[in-house]
């Protein structure tokens, strides 16, 4: 059942973004992948599109997230990330794409839900102009996430701390170590409408 589920939410990240380029499109995708997801029980599916675009820049984010219970208190939710960014500049042009793939156990409680994580971001792909194209190193994360109700109901604070581990031995230039270690304390605040 992972195996179809997982084979499932690849394809429908890897699908053209021009499917995904307007909201009701989305919508619909998301609401076709959870027709096709309702066959393996209650499985929710949400996809989320992000852009930003100014002089120079623009970037697109697509998040496709599957979350299931386990119990009552206990849900697992995978998630698959897809980023594209191209800054133009002339000569200090560059593409920019990124993959990410994370799978998260939480353990909800009445006021407030705890994350424990595993993530994946394969090499970075870049393309320059002047030097073609190279791979970033591979990174491996482990995080663990609290969130809780803000100053009302529809708020939300978040608190991550996160360790990501870059592999040396994964990249297209020569690094001067194996490893290397990014250690990150994340606050957010998330207000929905």
């Amino acid at each position: 059942m992972l195996k179809q589920v997982t084979t499932l939410a690849l394809c429908a990240l890897l699908t053209p973004q021009v499917c995904l380029a307007s909201s009701s499109i989305g919508d619909q995708a998301e609401a076709w992948l959870e027709e096709k997801l309702d066959y393996f029980g209650d499985i929710s599916v949400s996809l989320s599109k992000n852009k930003i675009r100014f002089n120079g820049c623009r970037q697109k984010d697509y998040k496709l997230s599957l979350a299931t219970r386990i119990s009552d208190t206990v849900n697992l939710e995978a998630v698959a990330s897809y980023g594209r960014a191209v800054m133009d500049f002339g000569v200090f042009s560059q593409r920019v794409t990124s993959r990410a793939y994370e799978l998260i156990t939480w353990w909800e409680q009445p006021a407030y839900r705890v994350g424990v994580a595993s993530g994946v971001r394969p090499a970075h792909e870049i393309d320059l102009p002047v030097s073609g194209s190279f791979a970033l190193p591979d990174s491996n994360t482990v995080s663990v996430y609290l969130e809780t109700e803000g100053a009302e109901e529809n708020h939300t604070m978040s608190f991550a701390v996160r360790r990501e581990t870059w592999h040396g031995d994964t990249s297209d230039i020569t690094l001067s170590q194996d490893k290397s270690y990014d250690n990150q304390v994340q606050l957010g605040y998330r207000v929905s409408f």
